[in-house]
């Protein structure tokens, strides 16, 4: 017996609710989707307040049987509601209202070996998204969010996150005086890219605790992180393209830490 059927039910209302920003922020909660972010989340021991799945649509053997198994709450939607909630083009049937973690940038101390990609208001929530799987998948430590940046719990974020999500640690610092402060304490040295340096990014050396800063899409690093940097390097680029993509710069820059740091 399935639970809801109703597109009017105060459960399914919330849910749609969560695809904007200022209800994320109020409920403290937000609605991921997708067999792997949900197994993803479960696995990796987030606040999970509810699951919410659609029998017809789930064909997962692995998601029945985690369903079948865990403790947490669940309920079970028509597949006409499941549709009236995913954001998802090919929707799975299963999704989670799930609370985030309290991070403070200020309460965390990196190790040594640690590399961190810093975004100072990026504002393409596909981008950010793509940036922090980039980050997990090249071992990064974590990601960093600037001002006036994407909420990384926003939906399209969540789905460019491929799940990377649960795995990878987001802060956001208000200000950048706020991040060069943190920063300034555990000796982080600071990384820039700029067409207008001679130094090739291959050629730099990556000085763990590192901390690879990109601006804006548009505007670029501001003043007060321009003038923090400790290297500028650039990306060299062969056709007629004026630059990288930010995630594809992301990427170039991610790997190469990864590459010098396993040689070392």
């Amino acid at each position: 017996m399935t639970d809801i059927t109703s597109f009017s039910n105060p459960l399914v209302k919330r849910i749609r609710s969560l695809k904007h920003k200022k209800y994320r922020r109020r409920e403290n909660c937000f609605w991921a989707e997708g067999i792997r972010a949900v197994l993803e989340a479960i696995e990796l021991n987030w606040d999970i307040e509810m699951l919410v799945w659609a029998p017809d649509m789930l064909r997962s053997d692995r998601a029945r049987q985690m369903l079948d198994q865990t403790a947490l709450r669940q309920t079970t939607v028509s597949t006409a509601v499941y549709h009236h909630l995913t954001v998802s083009e090919l929707p799975q049937g299963l999704g989670a209202l799930i609370r985030p973690p309290q991070r403070h940038l200020a309460d965390y101390a990196p190790g040594t070996d640690r590399f961190f990609v810093v975004l100072e208001a990026s504002q393409d929530r596909g981008n950010v998204g793509a940036i922090v799987r980039t980050v997990d998948c090249a071992g990064g430590s974590g990601v960093i969010l600037i001002g006036q940046a994407v909420d990384p719990y926003d939906p399209e974020a969540l789905r460019a996150s491929m799940g990377s999500i649960f795995s990878v640690p987001v802060f956001t610092s208000p200000t950048p005086s706020a991040f060069l402060t943190w920063a300034q304490t555990h000796d982080l040295w600071l990384v820039g890219t700029s067409a207008r340096t001679d130094l090739n990014f291959r050629q730099a050396t990556y000085r763990p605790p590192l901390a690879l800063l990109f601006g804006n899409e548009r505007a670029g690093l501001s003043t007060e992180l321009q003038d923090a940097v400790n290297e500028f390097v650039h990306i060299p680029i062969q056709g007629r393209a004026s630059s990288l993509n930010l995630g594809a710069a992301v990427a170039v820059m991610t790997y190469q830490v990864q590459l010098q740091h396993r040689l070392a």
